[in-house]
Order: structure tokens, then C-alpha cells, then sequence
């Protein structure tokens, strides 16, 4: 029964894939999926039932826990959170993408969740994962039991930050299903993301999401990297009271991640548009390797 229930709301909640448009990929590894809000309809899709290595994109479930833990008075964004030997340790994985906390030091949920967002620090994963479950496994649980909860059936989660790990593992048309219920589930909290920077320790800290920066309309979501998953990036825009959401995965470099997801986010649009069906049948899609590859200033 249970698995026929998420049969029922995977069917309606994404329409559909067999009448969507495909798009070429970043690379052979690579994935792709847009999905217009308001209708669940699947716009344009490649390969995104294929298992990716997610990277950093497991911080917007470690986003959604905290908006949740928020929602039920468990934290608040004013609460004083305290950094762990545990992510001391993290922090200093990436020597270059990290505030340099050392045990002790403290940050507010809100700016932990700034941290996570904004610039993908993977202490602030830690402390959010350790102040509402204690520990980092027993958050990695409740990971996974909301992943299920939400209709995310092909995910798998083993830690809170991303860092790469086997048997972590989930799909663009999951990561897509769960970037629609944190706007659904979180309007509240939706802002985060369209944040371009924030103030830790009287330093100011800039967002590297250039399709965030760049994109007229757009409105954030998250960036990930790492040597197993190639470059990786989950986005949201608006236009013309219509919402896109859009996921590319498993590409080369950063530029050609973000060149192909405005592409992917022109295309939709348009797709989605019924006043511009017309111009859309021009567009050769089979030129969106050049497109893409070219750079935009």
C-alpha cells in the first residue's frame, strides 16, 4: 500500500516525462530537468532518473530540516548555536570554502543557514545537523526518512554537507521534487536563497552562484561541487508570474553548468509560454552545446 501511495503522488506531482523535451547534457554523466511550478509539468529532461552523486545540492534537505525544526519551535533563527570538534574537522576539509571556526566559537541558526546556502560552508551543516538531532547520523535518519516522505525514492543520504561519500547518492528529478516543497513547504523561509551575501564576524560574504547574480529573474537555490559529481546546480526563477525550476548536473566546469541552466531556464519559459510556441519550434536544440559552451559576460 505504501509504495502504491508513492506510485500515486510521483505520478501526480511531475507531468510527465514521456511528452517532455530533451536537452543535451553537460556530459555523458551529466543530468537535467525543468518543471514549471504551478502545473508540475516537466518541461525539459535528460537522463534525470539516472543516480548522480549529489555534492553540496544535500544541503537544501539539511535546509529543509532546519526550516522545519524552525516551523515546530524546536530553534529559532535568534538561537546561539555552538561549532563542534566534529565541525571544526569538516572545516577544515575545504581549506578555502570555510569561515575557519574553530571549537567553541558561536553562530546564530540564521546565520548558519546563510552560511549553508549563500556560500555552501559545510561546518554550518554540521552545527544545524547537531542542534536538532544531536549528532550527524541521527540527522542523516531523519534525512533520509523525509526524502522518503516527500516522494524522493531514488536518494540516498549518508551526511549532512555533501562531501563525498559512496552510497550517497539521489536524481535531478528528486533534487527537483525536493526544490519545489522547500517553496511549497517553506514560503517563509524561501528568501534564503535569493540572498547574494551575508555578515559573519563584521566580514562580508559574497554568493559564487553567478546564475543567481546574472539571471534576470532568478531567484537562487544551490550550487555543488566535488571531484565524483562534477559541477552541479539547482535554480529557481520567475517571469511572467511563472516559476521554473530547474536542475543540471555533472558538468565540466562551473561556467558551462551555469551557461546551460539560463539556456535551460530560457527554453522553459518559452516552453511554458503559450504565446511564444511558435518562436519556440525555431530553436534547434541541438545547438545547445554551442550555446552553452559560449561564455556570457
Amino acid at each position: 500500500m505504501k509504495f502504491f501511495i508513492i506510485f500515486l503522488l510521483l505520478f501526480y506531482n511531475f507531468q510527465s516525462l514521456a511528452n517532455s523535451q530533451t536537452l543535451s547534457t553537460c556530459s555523458k554523466d551529466g543530468a537535467l530537468i525543468s518543471i514549471e511550478e504551478e502545473s508540475h509539468k516537466i518541461l525539459f529532461e535528460n537522463n534525470s532518473q539516472k543516480l548522480i552523486y549529489p555534492a553540496s545540492l544535500v544541503k537544501m534537505m539539511t535546509a529543509y530540516l532546519t526550516f522545519e525544526a524552525i516551523q515546530k519551535n524546536q530553534l529559532t533563527l535568534h538561537k546561539e548555536l555552538i561549532f563542534s570538534d566534529r565541525a571544526q574537522e569538516i572545516a577544515r576539509i575545504n581549506k578555502v570554502n570555510t569561515l575557519g571556526i574553530h571549537s567553541g566559537d558561536k553562530i546564530s541558526v540564521e546565520k548558519a543557514l546563510q552560511g549553508l546556502i549563500i556560500k555552501s560552508y559545510n561546518e554550518s551543516a554540521i552545527v544545524l545537523a547537531e542542534s536538532i538531532a544531536n549528532d550527524e547520523w541521527n540527522f542523516v535518519r531523519q534525512m533520509n526518512k523525509k526524502a522518503l516522505e516527500l516522494g524522493m525514492i531514488n536518494t540516498s543520504f549518508r551526511n549532512a554537507s555533501g562531501l563525498h561519500e559512496e552510497g550517497q547518492y539521489t536524481t535531478a528529478s528528486d533534487l527537483a521534487r525536493l526544490a519545489i516543497h522547500l517553496k511549497k513547504d517553506f514560503p517563509q523561509f524561501y528568501y534564503f536563497f535569493a540572498m547574494k551575501e551575508f555578515v559573519y564576524n563584521n566580514k562580508i560574504i559574497k554568493t559564487h552562484n553567478r546564475v543567481l547574480n546574472e539571471y534576470e529573474g532568478a531567484e537562487g537555490m544551490k550550487t555543488g561541487y566535488t571531484n565524483a559529481s562534477g559541477y552541479n546546480l539547482v535554480s529557481s526563477a520567475k517571469n511572467n508570474n511563472k516559476r521554473i525550476f530547474s536542475v543540471v548536473t555533472g558538468c565540466p566546469s562551473s561556467r558551462k553548468r551555469d551557461n546551460l541552466s539560463k539556456f535551460l531556464l530560457d527554453l522553459s519559459f518559452l516552453e511554458s509560454s503559450e504565446n511564444n510556441n511558435f518562436y519556440f519550434k525555431k530553436i534547434s536544440l541541438k545547438s545547445s552545446n554551442q550555446i552553452y559552451d559560449n561564455e556570457r559576460k
